[in-house]
């Protein structure tokens, strides 16, 4: 799951979606979110229901981001859970602090190659996270033109080519979102607006979210299934959005809409 907004918003209970499906993703948990420029993780490797962190962050006066990652993991490789395995993962390049998650499993994940960025876990999703910045660097460009956005698009669908993929990557400004090719466990998304002093719920057999605004504010919610009965849409198989500021600026598959 991932939200990206104009302003920043409140996530009191945002962590609390995964606490239902904790049974069938008993292999850690992890959130992330960016209180200024840099990004904050909390992340533990064993089942939400035996966390302390998570009855923290439950009983906290409340985080506030534009941006959040958040990611319940079901271990397809590596060993037993471990806190370096668990989602979401984090480095900084040329001053950004990325933060990265991923479903789904990569065949041959070990001939990926690297550069300077090293896994320190033995999962193929971390791995995939560091090839993917060896290539940003070493393409040397930051990731804010259509045609960066284009060739990050383009590499994602040829990593796809080794397994299924649906990953969420951000620098801190933008919310990258992909979705598998074979369309693999799926991967939706919804606009949502918020004239000030608003909270918004939504729910589903398995997930339950809490958002609110004391501002005016607009931007999008990404999730694997739907958390309501409307207004949400489903990715094309392969599809790539970005969102910045709360805005789609861009989509491999439609023209893009901003929210402001």
């Amino acid at each position: 799951m991932a939200l990206s907004f104009a302003m920043p918003i409140a996530a009191d209970f945002t962590i609390r979606v995964f606490a239902m499906r904790a049974a069938e993703n008993a292999d850690g948990w992890g959130l992330a979110w960016y209180p200024d420029h840099s990004l904050a993780l909390v992340k533990e490797a064993l089942d939400w229901r035996g966390s302390q962190h998570s009855k923290f962050l439950e009983s906290s006066a409340g985080l506030k981001s534009s941006i959040y990652l958040a990611h319940v993991r079901h271990r397809s490789t590596g060993g037993p859970p471990t806190y370096a395995d668990t989602h979401p993962f984090e480095r900084e390049l040329a001053g950004c602090h990325f933060g990265f998650a991923h479903n789904g499993t990569i065949n041959d994940y070990q001939e990926l190659p690297l550069g300077r960025f090293r896994p320190l876990g033995g999962t193929d999703s971390e791995r995939l996270f560091c090839h993917l910045l060896a290539l940003i660097e070493a393409r040397g460009a930051e990731l804010k033109t259509v045609d960066v956005w284009t060739w990050m698009h383009e590499t994602l669908q040829r990593l796809n080519e080794r397994g299924t993929i649906n990953c969420l990557l951000s620098d801190g400004r933008r919310l990258f979102c992909y979705h598998d090719l074979t369309a693999w466990k799926g991967l939706t998304y919804r606009q949502l607006r918020f004239a000030g002093g608003e909270e918004r719920r939504f729910q589903n057999a398995s997930v339950q979210l809490q958002v609110d605004s004391d501002v005016y504010n607009s931007g999008y919610v990404v999730a694997t299934s739907p958390l309501s009965r409307c207004g949400w849409h489903s990715f094309v198989p392969g599809q790539m959005i970005v969102l910045e500021h709360g805005c789609l600026v861009h989509s491999s598959e439609a023209t893009a809409e901003c929210a402001l």
